[in-house]
């Protein structure tokens, strides 16, 4: 393996503009590209404090993040959002491109006990990068997560109508649970996201059995829609029977992408959990 997570530029700042409720919301972050075996990487990063590293979902992007960050960066975390692999801005490794290795270089990568947060795809590199360093991981929140033996590992196909139905509404459907919901901002996040590169190149290696759960140590927030339809919530009973320190908290009247349909809810159970590790985090910042 070659240098992993060496920053190589920063971009600077940016401002975004989002609406939170019936708020409008400017926040700043600044952009970096980093090299992960020599693959570029692209993350944004607000707030000063505790480091928390959200990871998004398979053909997601950073975006997926745009209500969680400002919230974490306003109670007093360093929030950071990276584009995984073949996502976003980021570029494709010339090599093997799977959680296995994601979840390793990504440990490779912290510099200090950080707290993870990863949705779907994003929860199983979470779990990967602490089976490989388990040092440098205090926590994890698992959102609708990916990678246990038997679940399926790319969303399946949709299934057209007789009439060749929209096909952007049944990927809206199948991620959501109430799609005519959404703001526009919300489904430009979601559609800057589907047709990432590495959709057709992710290989399932690194699937997770219920031993190397049990050999996550550390507490871990199991976060789940209960309308989820990639998902179903009852794979968050299966990883709650093998994980030894896990809070189940299955959120009502949403999908596959909490922190996108229902931030409030998912925003209501990630702050306690992640003001437990503060203490620690506080006594972990290097000198």
């Amino acid at each position: 393996m070659g240098s992993v997570l060496q920053t190589t530029a920063a971009l600077g700042w940016k401002r975004e503009r989002i609406a939170a409720g019936a708020h409008t919301l400017v926040y700043a972050f600044v952009e970096r590209t980093q090299n992960w075996d020599d693959a570029s990487i692209y993350s944004r990063t607000t707030g000063n404090g505790p480091p928390v590293l959200l990871v998004h979902s398979l053909g997601g992007t950073s975006e997926h993040w745009r209500f969680t960050m400002p919230f974490l960066a306003q109670q007093g975390f360093e929030a950071t959002a990276l584009d995984l692999p073949g996502h976003g801005a980021s570029g494709m490794p010339a090599g093997e491109l799977s959680p296995r290795w994601m979840g390793a270089v990504l440990a490779r990568s912290l510099q200090q006990p950080t707290l993870l947060v990863g949705n779907s795809l994003g929860g199983w590199v979470a779990l990967r990068a602490y089976l490989e360093r388990p040092q440098m991981v205090l926590g994890i929140c698992l959102v609708a997560a990916a990678g246990l033996e038997g679940m399926p590992t790319r969303p399946e196909k949709l299934t057209l109508g007789p009439s060749g139905v929209d096909l952007v509404g049944g990927l809206l459907a199948t991620a959501f649970y109430r799609p005519e919901a959404l703001s526009e901002e919300v489904r430009g996040s979601f559609w800057r996201g589907v047709i990432a590169p590495a959709l057709l190149r992710l290989s399932p290696q690194g699937l997770l059995d219920s031993a190397a759960l049990a050999r996550v140590r550390c507490p871990v927030l199991i976060a789940w829609g209960k309308e989820d339809r990639i998902l179903p919530v009852s794979w968050a009973e299966k990883f709650a029977r093998s994980l030894p320190l896990h809070k189940l908290a299955v959120l009502p009247d949403c999908g596959h992408l909490p922190q996108l349909e229902c931030p409030d809810a998912f925003h209501h159970e990630l702050l306690p959990f992640a003001e437990v590790f503060r203490p620690r985090m506080d006594g972990s910042r290097r000198v």
